[in-house]
């Protein structure tokens, strides 16, 4: 039987014990009402101080990364625009403060521009349902004219918003913040360098993953570019080393600002490395003519019957959850029309050479719904194009080795088998 794939969280209740005593002193000077009016009011006149407006470092889902969104007040209106729409978009909608077991700052009227990263359906991000994961009513921490601290009401990210300072415009600090984007970002692997150690890094997003060779353990540094480098989510430590972020310099030595000891380096693995570490998206439309073929089957012989659809099909190593680890091979998700069934075809694979690599289907790997979808829904015939029992060939071509876009994969001995693999990932395979 399938098994079903979900996060919750189980909340906890807590017993509250009153004293017996009839009478308690007040431990403040005024009623609970008038400190929650005077914390919205503060809060609203820090928020509608800053002429420039203020930038905001907003996070999701953490494996995702942070993305720069402007943002100026005024009593009511928020004007709002953001590094995914670029200098020239912007949008102004209501806000609201109001005390909610703490003062709450919330985007209450649709904003097209800060609701996309909390929009379920975001075509960019997540899976349906989900999205970005981002939130629009936060928790305010602390308000004070140099920084805004706020924690998503939902999904408990902390926001910091700051006030835009450093550049006259938001158009200003776009263009600044893209021009490191291009210069820090044209890579998807690096190394990272504490005490003289170097250990092997990834970006995915705006996301690094650095792999730590002496425990094997992996250590994450989701984070928001700005006009001056790379800002964590949060500081992180390890090695006896606290890493905050990483400051670019033309030198392709980016040293941590708190921390000189501390480098990330840019690096270009051979191509079949790459492959190998990323995670890349599968379509119908870009499978050759054996591909093809072999996912009609799976698709009129066996999901129609079920009346199920592939939505995800995504090769490499992958991890659809934490719980499950990173594995390798295709990783999917079928849709009910009421949940997402996960799973992964494992395979392993050999490098040959830089360019070429020898990938095997590994059933006795399989994770979750793997073997289950093999079984009832022709799922071989989506992984026979990749790998079987016999070793496939492939030679692997790709736009930039730098910053590959996509992967062209040719199978040595079957000529009709040709194969392009793109970095974005997006949904429903069958219809693109």
């Amino acid at each position: 039987m399938r098994k079903i794939f979900c996060l919750g969280f189980i909340s906890a209740v807590a017993l509250l014990f009153a004293a017996c005593t009839p009478k308690v002193d007040d431990v403040f000077d005024d009623s609970s009402a008038n400190r929650a009016a005077k914390d919205i009011a503060q809060t609203q006149e820090v928020l509608a101080s800053q002429p420039a407006g203020w930038i905001m470092h907003y996070y999701g889902k953490l494996s995702y990364g942070g993305y720069n969104v402007w943002c100026k007040f005024d009593k009511s209106k928020v004007t709002v625009a953001s590094q995914h729409f670029g200098p020239d978009s912007t949008f102004t909608s209501h806000y609201k403060i109001e005390q909610s077991s703490g003062t709450v700052l919330s985007f209450d009227e649709y904003n097209p521009i800060f609701h996309y990263y909390s929009d379920p359906s975001n075509p960019d991000y997540g899976t349906l349902g989900k999205g970005f994961l981002g939130d629009l009513e936060f928790r305010v921490l602390s308000a004070s004219k140099d920084s805004v601290i706020l924690t998503g009401k939902k999904h408990g990210d902390r926001i910091v918003m700051i006030p835009m300072n450093d550049a006259k415009s938001w158009a200003d600090y776009y263009k600044q913040t893209m021009e490191v984007v291009d210069s820090m970002q044209s890579f998807n692997n690096y190394a990272l360098v504490v005490d003289n150690d170097t250990m092997r890094a990834s970006m995915t997003y705006n996301y690094l993953t650095v792999t730590d060779k002496k425990t094997g353990k992996d250590i994450y540094m989701p984070f928001t570019v700005t006009p001056k480098g790379y800002v964590l989510y949060q500081p992180v430590t390890f090695r006896g080393k606290t890493v905050t972020g990483f400051t670019y310099s033309q030198d392709g030595k980016w040293l941590d600002p708190a921390d000189k000891s501390i480098v990330l380096i840019p690096i270009i693995p051979p191509i079949n490395e790459q492959f190998v570490l990323g995670a890349w998206n599968v379509s119908y439309s870009n499978l050759g003519a054996f591909g093809q073929s072999n996912w009609d089957v799976s698709k009129e012989k066996y999901q129609n019957k079920y009346n199920e659809e592939t939505q995800y099909v995504i090769l490499g190593l992958y991890e659809f959850d934490s719980s499950y680890g990173k594995n390798f091979g295709l990783s999917f998700g079928s849709y009910d029309g009421s949940a997402t069934w996960w799973g992964t075809l494992a395979m392993t694979y050999t490098l040959i050479g830089d360019d070429e690599i020898e990938l095997t289907y590994a059933p006795a790997h399989n994770v979750l719904n793997g073997n289950y979808y093999v079984k009832y829904y022709g799922y071989e015939y989506i992984v026979r194009p990749f790998a079987w029992t016999k070793p496939r060939h492939f030679r692997l071509k790709t736009n930039d080795v730098k910053h590959p876009e996509y992967i062209i994969m040719t199978d040595e001995n079957e000529p009709k088998n040709v194969i392009k693999v793109t970095k974005r990932i997006t949904p429903w395979p069958f219809r693109n």
